[in-house]
């Protein structure tokens, strides 16, 4: 090779620099986006380490999803303006996708959380907890209403915390008043809800106050049995039922493979 041609990279050399094949060299050339520094009348052609950077550029902005014939306009225009207003723009896109990702990410992580807390529960137990203060978003008051009315309230709730981006993954919870759970109407609830990252005026929110509660777990769907446990468990602690009862799914019917195989808890207020 020529003292002239030792600064500059055969066409492998430099695909294997950009980490592509030489046939994206070749199309890229052939649609006038990058072309060699120099072509030899034998056909050799060579590429310069300046074209790299180019190579760096195209390869940003496939990355960002803008099409070639686009790309090569930036590049034979080479308006400053106009490449600072793209860059901007994916820069935003860029960034509302990490929030995306995020978002994501903290669902994953609750739904691990509660999956691995299950299998170290020993569901048969019953046993006074203190518990930290949580934000719930909360339904309109569906006391006395029918079973029906979950159909509509249940897409409200999800609706909502998917809207305002509240959702982490935590599983749709009732809260159970204490006059209905000394009248043993124990599936006669008060308020549905979804746990949340902090209150905030766009919604019905409720705080769980922290305190003690009387923690205890039910297998599929029939209340009565484990509610009247943990009312004996209260009144032999000489405890008193405080405002609510809150429930919610630690294992749902997803990972249970059946209504019958759910688990819920049970977090009853006392004092």
């Amino acid at each position: 090779m020529s003292e002239e041609l030792e600064r500059y990279f055969t066409t492998g050399e430099f695909a294997n620099l950009c980490r592509v094949k030489k046939q994206t060299l070749f199309h890229y050339d052939e649609i006038g986006l990058l072309s060699p520094q120099i072509k030899k009348e034998n056909g050799y052609r060579y590429y310069s380490y300046e074209q790299f950077e180019v190579f760096q550029v195209i390869a940003l902005f496939k990355e960002f999803g803008v099409p070639l014939k686009e790309i090569k306009t930036l590049l034979t225009d080479k308006k400053p303006r106009n490449m600072i207003t793209l860059l901007k723009e994916k820069a935003f896109e860029i960034e509302e996708k990490i929030k995306h990702l995020n978002h994501l990410q903290a669902i994953i992580q609750t739904r691990l959380q509660l999956t691995e807390h299950a299998l170290r529960t020993d569901f048969s137990s019953i046993s006074v907890q203190h518990l930290e203060e949580e934000t719930f978003m909360i339904s309109e008051n569906i006391l006395e209403e029918a079973e029906q009315k979950y159909t509509t309230v249940i897409p409200e709730l999800i609706h909502y915390i998917q809207l305002h981006k509240l959702d982490r993954g935590y599983p749709i919870g009732a809260m159970l008043a204490r006059e209905q759970i000394q009248k043993s109407e124990f599936d006669n609830y008060k308020h549905l809800y979804v746990k949340i990252p902090e209150a905030t005026d766009k919604v019905h929110c409720h705080t769980r106050p922290q305190g003690m509660y009387v923690v205890g777990y039910q297998r599929g769907n029939e209340f009565d049995h484990t509610y009247n446990r943990i009312i004996r468990f209260v009144e032999e602690q000489g405890l008193k039922i405080g405002k609510y009862a809150y429930e919610e799914y630690i294992i749902d019917e997803v990972m249970a493979g059946g209504i019958e195989n759910s688990v819920t808890r049970i977090q009853l207020q006392v004092r």
